[in-house]
């Protein structure tokens, strides 16, 4: 039999179920929604679980169903989502190095998140280039606590859990063309056409506001807001003096002609905190449009119940400068037997795409994520699997997008040069491993001692810098009105002495050596942390930021936060301008890497050590 395709829509204010039929187009077979108290969830995550699971009952015996298999979608400000450059290679081997780089890449300590990852695209450079091949990778952390939650609600409805998917990525699935979607369909990646163009999708939820930016289908942007038409609904309840249920049916009836009163004091009640929220989505639009590489923008779509007030879709079009037009899934869905009359389908319009494109997730189609708890990426089961592409990952991958104010953009060149020489070094170091794990062999086959491979290892990984930490600590520590658009950081790995192979001749053989290797040679083993970290240092590399103030005493503002900041030393102002008739300040400021630039890759290979 085959599978269900199943999708569940945890909202702020409803629970939304929908069965979808995969084809060209997919067929829609089962529709159905119900209300949440309003305080169920709170910023898309689960704050009363027992009034989810008993909505998620009530849906479940209105439709029918057993205890099938469905995609529930979490979309909450705490997902993390985080685009890094990796060397090509398999999936087994990409988990191993996105654990290894998860501390520096995600604010969520790695023993309470659970992680999952997508390739969305492979480059194969030039041949006489020397470079590598790379793929750009999605990675996506939610703390499992949140995620639990989520499961625990749901299963205890009596709906079975098969996957957790986000949905800016559901969103995607079902809204962008077809031929995208399929293109991607069994995960693999594709190349993308430069010249197609960029498409933002966003979606106006109650209590929270999902955006996404996909080329192609490919999803390149990914940022979910804390805000929605909860706080249009609480401005006119404030404002007019009445119950928020009240509040709701006038702020549904803003669309009705007629000159109403009440209507036209609640519709100049939420004018404020609509600006303030369409501003926020402009600005993460801004943000994936100022990213080096980005496609032209072509248009946005929004959708969800706050996208149909009067007004909303040609308001974000004025501040983005592209056409903004609902999106209408009739024409990328056939609808089936589902119980609704044709008058009433364009009213479900705003409520389709998120559980639709949960449950195409189900038949593999686009770029497709499960937080399910079981898949976490154990952080002590890939102890010790590190293998050569994985540190050299850890050495050059390039934080680039989503979720963050701010942009991260390494020297290609320079990093490419790091990458061929972590992988030389790696490469030694691996073979090193299996010599360690099977025991010592003849000096002349190549044995290699501990102290040695303890000495690669350090100096392959002790002078990282934690790029993603850096610019995450600055993007805290921006003052108001203060913006960056490009951020460059440089980085200079010492060359580290090589240990001594062996001792003088005269010291006792090693225990347990055997073989002809040369007479009395023995090991020397790093005894202790102190050892191991005894040449670790301050790594050297500058950063370069370029952003705009609203004037030089913002600047200054700058200037003095970072000093703060140990990641940073030595800070100064490149450039200052101020264009005419404009009252912006656009500025350069370059900085040292400071004391605590560096990541800490080298404590996690070599668990309990514990450098300062």
């Amino acid at each position: 039999m085959a599978r269900r395709l199943i999708g569940l829509d945890i909202g702020t204010n409803a629970v939304t179920i929908a069965e979808v039929t995969a084809g060209s187009p997919p067929r829609l077979d089962m529709f159905a929604q119900v209300a949440l108290p309003r305080e169920a969830m709170r910023e898309g995550e689960v704050a009363d679980e027992a009034a989810v699971t008993e909505a998620v009952a009530r849906l479940r015996a209105e439709v029918g169903l057993k205890k099938v298999p469905v995609r529930v979608g979490i979309a909450s400000p705490r997902v993390v989502v985080r685009q890094v450059e990796m060397p090509v290679m398999t999936r087994d081997e990409l988990m191993s190095a996105l654990q290894f780089q998860a501390a520096d890449l995600i604010p969520i300590p790695i023993e309470d998140a659970v992680l999952d990852f997508a390739i969305l695209s492979t480059s194969t450079p030039a041949p006489d280039s020397g470079a590598e091949p790379t793929m750009q990778v999605l990675l996506v952390a939610a703390y499992e606590a949140t995620v639990a939650r989520l499961v625990s609600a749901v299963e205890a409805g009596g709906l079975e859990v098969g996957a957790v998917d986000l949905i800016p990525l559901a969103l995607t699935r079902a809204l962008a063309h077809p031929a995208a979607v399929l293109a991607h369909a069994g995960g693999g990646s594709v190349a993308v056409d430069e010249g197609v163009g960029a498409e933002g999708i966003v979606s106006f939820g109650g209590g929270v506001t999902a955006i996404a930016v996909h080329e192609d289908g490919v999803p390149q942007f990914v940022r979910v807001l804390g805000s929605g038409g909860r706080e249009l609904t609480d401005a006119i309840a404030t404002d007019l003096g009445i119950p928020t249920e009240a509040a709701e049916a006038l702020k549904r009836a803003l669309a009705n002609p007629g000159s109403d009163e009440m209507i036209a004091r609640a519709r100049t009640s939420l004018d404020r905190p609509l600006s303030v929220l369409l501003d926020e989505v402009r600005s993460s639009i801004d943000y994936y449009r100022n990213q080096p590489g980005s496609a032209q923008l072509r248009r946005v779509v929004v959708t969800g119940g706050s996208a149909q007030l009067p007004g909303l879709p040609e308001r974000l079009s004025a501040l983005v400068g592209v056409p903004v037009e609902p999106a209408y899934m009739h024409d990328l869905l056939r609808i089936g037997d589902i119980g609704f009359a044709t008058d009433e389908l364009p009213r479900l319009e705003p409520y389709l795409p998120a559980p639709v494109g949960l449950a195409l997730g189900g038949a593999n189609l686009g770029v497709v994520i499960d937080l399910l708890p079981r898949r976490r990426i154990s952080a002590t089961g890939m102890r010790g699997r590190i293998d050569k592409r994985a540190a050299a990952a850890a050495l050059v991958a390039v934080v680039a997008l989503a979720g963050g104010t701010y942009l991260a953009h390494h020297d290609q060149s320079s990093a490419q040069a790091k990458n061929v020489a972590a992988q030389s070094a790696v490469k030694k170091l691996r073979s090193d491993l299996l010599f360690q794990e099977q025991g010592p062999v003849q000096a002349g086959a190549g044995a290699t001692s501990a102290a040695t491979l303890k000495a690669e290892v350090k100096t392959v990984l002790g002078q990282d810098v934690a790029w993603a930490a850096i610019v995450a600590n600055i993007g805290l520590k921006l003052p108001p009105g203060v913006s960056l658009t490009s951020f460059t950081g440089t980085h200079t790995i010492p060359t580290a002495a090589t240990a001594p192979l062996t001792t003088a001749a005269s010291s006792p053989t090693a225990t347990g050596a055997t073989g002809s290797g040369a007479a009395g040679a023995t090991t020397t083993p790093i005894a202790n942390s102190n050892d191991l970290c005894a040449s670790v240092l301050t790594p050297g590399g500058t950063v370069s930021m370029g952003g705009v103030a609203p004037g030089l005493p913002s600047v200054s503002a700058l200037l003095d936060s970072l000093r703060t900041d140990t990641d940073l030393t030595v800070l100064w102002v490149s450039t200052a301008t101020a264009p005419t008739g404009a009252g912006a300040v656009q500025f350069t400021v370059t900085a040292s890497l400071g004391s605590s630039a560096r990541g800490h890759r080298l404590e996690t290979f070599f668990k309990g050590a514990k450098c300062k």
